[in-house]
């Protein structure tokens, strides 16, 4: 069985708006329902991690769906980290594998959702990438130091898949050890589990700032 975990409790700071970018209204319905309705067909369970402040809308919004008794709401913590790992316990013990998706990326299609499973299937942890195009350069003290070979670089995009205990051990580890990662994949490298790469869309973008949306 699959479980999803839907991260919606950031804020989004760097989007500017009162409202968290994945609350705001896209096509008739708030951005975090996109991304949800794509993944229902694919999952048995789902966990949505939202602000307390948003907790009974979604709880309404998601009530209304007919799918709505497969999705449970849970607030979420300080930092994403904390969000996922409330979300990840709150699905049932069932959901072996697990996906993990941004609320804010609303255009992630059944194609790329089918590849990561499989790929978390075969291999244990998978994630979505597309090569970086651009020029790449690390840069200090508005400096630069260096130019990096952008033929080994990638950008990561969720969903990222993962079997359960895999995805708890990256969990209890970084816990342990206070890290932080950007995404739930530098958790589970830190293990030394290998992670599948699959191919990303370029239509799988996160909204960040007002243009995206």
């Amino acid at each position: 069985m699959i479980g999803l975990v839907l991260a919606a409790a950031g804020w989004g700071r760097r989007f500017g708006s009162e409202v968290p970018k994945q609350f705001l209204p896209m096509q008739g319905e708030p951005v975090y329902l996109h991304a949800l309705r794509t993944f229902l067909p694919h999952c048995t369970s789902a966990v949505v991690v939202v602000p307390d402040a948003f907790r009974q809308q979604v709880e309404d919004e998601v009530g209304a769906l007919a799918e709505g008794a497969r999705v449970a709401v849970r607030e979420g913590g300080s930092h994403r980290q904390d969000s996922v790992v409330r979300g990840l316990e709150a699905l049932p013990p069932q959901a072996q594998l697990v996906l993990v998706h941004d609320a804010a990326r609303p255009h992630c299609s059944t194609e790329l959702i089918t590849r990561v499973i499989e790929g978390a299937r075969e291999h244990g942890a998978c994630i979505p990438a597309l090569p970086v195009s651009d020029t790449v350069k690390e840069v200090e003290d508005s400096q630069v130091v260096r130019t990096l070979d952008r033929s080994r670089l990638y950008r990561v995009q969720t969903p990222q898949g993962f079997r359960r205990e895999i995805l708890r051990e990256a969990f209890r580890r970084a816990a342990r050890e206070g890290f932080l990662g950007t995404d739930e994949s530098s958790l589970v490298e830190r293990l030394g589990q290998p992670v599948r790469v699959v191919e990303g869309e370029a239509s799988n973008r996160k909204i960040t700032w007002k243009e995206d949306l």
